[in-house]
């Protein structure tokens, strides 16, 4: 909840089960809202189905607030920083005018345009506080996106090594990374995503995050059984 937003989110198993629950609780909403000499902008309520493009497609577009319909959106920017679309893509989150491409290659301008003043470790602290944590930021939860994307940012990567070595265009960037001790970005959110995990097994982060994540349960004892965990099956809820 935000000073004058409100997010409402439900899990079904099917679009009709969903539609169900969405217009239960917008009509609790209207009735508290009205007790409290409030009123629902009804323009500004929108709402947003995560699911696959084959379910999308049975959404029978019944959600409503006291009779009027809201709008359906296929992407959600106001989700703490992160632009959440509706097969979790997370195109439009790295889409060359939204987040993440946009503001990386704001501030690789930024240290070009000052590299031939500094030297090389103030260029990288440059680096580690206007460019990597716009890599970083939730990147535990938009990992899962495609090599393509994955190879976008990559490159954006790649641009600020040559920047910060003043190298040429045309130099290996494996080689740069290498100079710099740097991983490659798929493997920096894969080690972020294991210190995540490492945290929620030893009840580190708090309890809500932690209880997302439960122990697999096995019929008989494997080696390091404990440290398994049970993994969801997303696909089959809407």
């Amino acid at each position: 909840m935000y000073a004058d937003d409100t997010n409402v989110t439900f899990a079904a198993s099917n679009m009709i089960g969903l539609e169900t629950q969405i217009n239960t609780e917008l009509t609790s909403i209207n009735v508290w809202l009205r007790a409290n000499k409030l009123s629902p902008t009804v323009a500004k309520t929108e709402f947003m189905v995560i699911t696959s493009c084959q379910k999308l497609q049975s959404l029978n577009d019944n959600i409503n607030v006291d009779g009027t319909k809201i709008n359906q959106i296929n992407h959600h920017n106001k989700a703490l920083g992160l632009n959440i679309d509706e097969n979790l893509s997370w195109k439009e989150h790295i889409a060359t005018c939204t987040r993440i491409l946009k503001k990386v290659a704001f501030s690789i301008g930024a240290l070009r345009r000052v590299r031939s003043f500094i030297s090389m470790q103030t260029a990288i602290k440059i680096y580690n506080g206007l460019t990597e944590p716009h890599f970083d930021y939730c990147s535990v939860v938009w990992d899962g996106l495609c090599r393509q994307l994955s190879e976008k940012i990559q490159k954006l990567r790649n641009r600020t090594t040559k920047v910060i070595t003043k190298s040429s265009y045309d130099m290996n960037s494996s080689y740069l990374l290498n100079s710099l001790s740097w991983d490659n970005l798929s493997v920096r959110r894969a080690q972020q995503k294991a210190n995540l995990m490492y945290k929620c097994i030893n009840v580190l982060p708090p309890v809500y995050l932690c209880n997302v994540f439960t122990p697999s349960t096995l019929s008989f004892d494997l080696h390091n059984a404990r440290q398994k965990l049970h993994l969801p099956k997303p696909k089959l809820t809407t």
